[in-house]
């Protein structure tokens, strides 16, 4: 005695039903803002680490040693805000750059009980050497836009997150 395997027609509508739901609520998912902006994070750093593999630096450590390298000395809580890191993360990524000596922690000349951060002979050389791959990644990533396009997608970006910058509308 055979067994059919074919659901009720109701059963089918239903599921069919479901279905069609669940693939519309996944492509209104898939064009939100944050998922879009997580996406492109994820696929601009996959592009940033694949350029600077040999370098082993991360987009954050390369951010911090280039604001360094236009701001220093500054303190851990300056950098922070420039970066807009939380405390925690910043003090990761000191840690590891420092235990590379490639930033180190030096008085404040001005209040002695204050520590700043400065770059390393050793950090100068390794923010010259990202430099190169950092921006061909960049290129690579705005590749997929033509000159004109690539202008407006960063005009876009830059105005959606200073629209959005809680710390900027203070």
């Amino acid at each position: 005695m055979a067994v059919s395997a074919r659901l009720p027609e109701d059963m089918t509508t239903k599921t069919r039903a479901r279905t069609d739901s669940a693939q519309q609520e996944l492509k209104e998912l898939q064009l939100r803002p944050g998922f879009l902006l997580r996406r492109a994070h994820q696929v601009s750093s996959a592009l940033f680490m694949e350029a600077t593999t040999a370098l082993n630096v991360t987009t954050t450590q390369f951010g911090m040693l280039t604001i360094l390298a236009a701001r220093e000395p500054i303190d851990q809580i300056g950098i922070a805000k420039l970066m807009r890191l939380d405390r925690s993360t910043t003090g990761l990524v000191v840690k590891n750059l420092e235990d590379r000596a490639l930033i180190e922690r030096v008085t404040d000349p001005e209040d002695r009980r204050r520590r700043l951060l400065r770059l390393t002979a050793e950090g100068r050389r390794l923010l010259q050497a990202v430099k190169q791959p950092a921006k061909a990644a960049h290129d690579r990533g705005l590749s997929v836009f033509n000159a004109e396009e690539a202008k407006s997608f960063i005009a876009l970006l830059t105005r959606f997150v200073d629209g959005n910058d809680s710390e900027r509308q203070s």
